[in-house]
């Protein structure tokens, strides 16, 4: 978790030392006696969060007809009790109402444990003792961004896009020869269609409540890939944020708040039976600036 502390640390060292001097601050849709302002087309924002997760975590493996299930491991198991998330996007506003946003997010989620009893992970039996957990996966979020409903003190933002995981879950015993194994889920992904909607209110000078749930997946599809037969896949996602924004002059603010995710990964065949699931709850902070 050493690594992940630090990337935290670094994030949040970089936000602060980024955010300007305070000043006066316009209201969503505050009107000007003056000539319009010229549109602020680049938007670029970065972020860290923490959260305890909860969930769940099996592989299983085939071979020669004889099935391996997989031991059901929770995240508690594992000795995951933290998660740590570093993330970046960055958006073009092509019209005042309309904007394309790509996002990034790295989530640390890693563990160690010293299992009563043996662990079957991809077909390998790892014996009692000592089990690292290496969890992490990496997210790129692409959507289209559309201004539903604007006020002078609300606006409404819905979003459709697609969404990509890399996940590839680690498991080591460092005292057992030939301890290490992985599975690629990756290599069964497809992007998500993803749609979400984001209301701001604008709640004084320069503080806004800002509320945002965003969520799709795929029902039991055939994911175009093959091992052991075909590979069907199944996933779904859901995320929810509840933060205070507080604005400055210029197009920088800096939020905090709440947030919640979940992610759910079904993959099935003759040959492999892998599921993960993730329930996080946990505290955001973001700066984002538009120029």
């Amino acid at each position: 978790m050493r690594s992940a502390r630090l990337w935290t640390f670094s994030i949040s060292v970089a936000m602060i030392a980024m955010m300007p001097g305070s000043g006066q601050t316009q209201t969503l849709g505050e009107a000007t006696s003056e000539a319009p302002a010229p549109l602020e087309r680049w938007e670029l924002s970065f972020g860290t969060r923490i959260g305890a997760p909860i969930g769940r975590l099996q592989v299983g493996e085939s071979f020669n007809g004889s099935s391996t299930p997989g031991t059901r491991l929770s995240l508690g198991t594992l000795g995951i009790h933290v998660s740590e998330t570093i993330e970046a996007g960055a958006a073009y506003h092509f019209t005042p109402d309309d904007a394309l946003r790509v996002s990034a997010l790295y989530t640390f989620l890693r563990g160690d444990s010293t299992p009563g009893q043996s662990v079957v992970y991809n077909g390998l039996e790892f014996k009692p003792g000592p089990l690292d957990a290496n969890a992490d996966f990496w997210r790129v979020d692409l959507a289209y961004e559309r201004v539903l409903a604007r006020s002078t003190a609300d606006e409404l933002v819905g979003s459709l896009g697609l969404a990509y995981v890399f996940f590839n879950p680690t498991l080591t015993s460092p005292g057992q020869k030939s301890g290490e194994n992985s599975e690629d889920f990756y290599l069964q992904e497809l992007p998500i269609p993803i749609a979400g909607v984001r209301w701001s209110h604008v709640l004084g000078d320069h503080w806004l409540l800002r509320l945002g749930v965003s969520g799709g997946g795929l029902p039991r599809v055939d994911s175009l890939r093959k091992e052991g037969g075909t590979v069907y896949l199944q996933q779904s996602h859901a995320d929810a944020d509840a933060g205070l924004v507080y604005r400055w002059r210029g197009g920088a603010e800096l939020e905090i708040g709440y947030h919640f995710t979940y992610f759910f990964q079904h993959e099935k065949s003759h040959e492999d039976n892998n599921l993960f699931e993730l329930i996080d709850n946990g505290v955001r902070a973001r700066f984002s600036v538009r120029f």
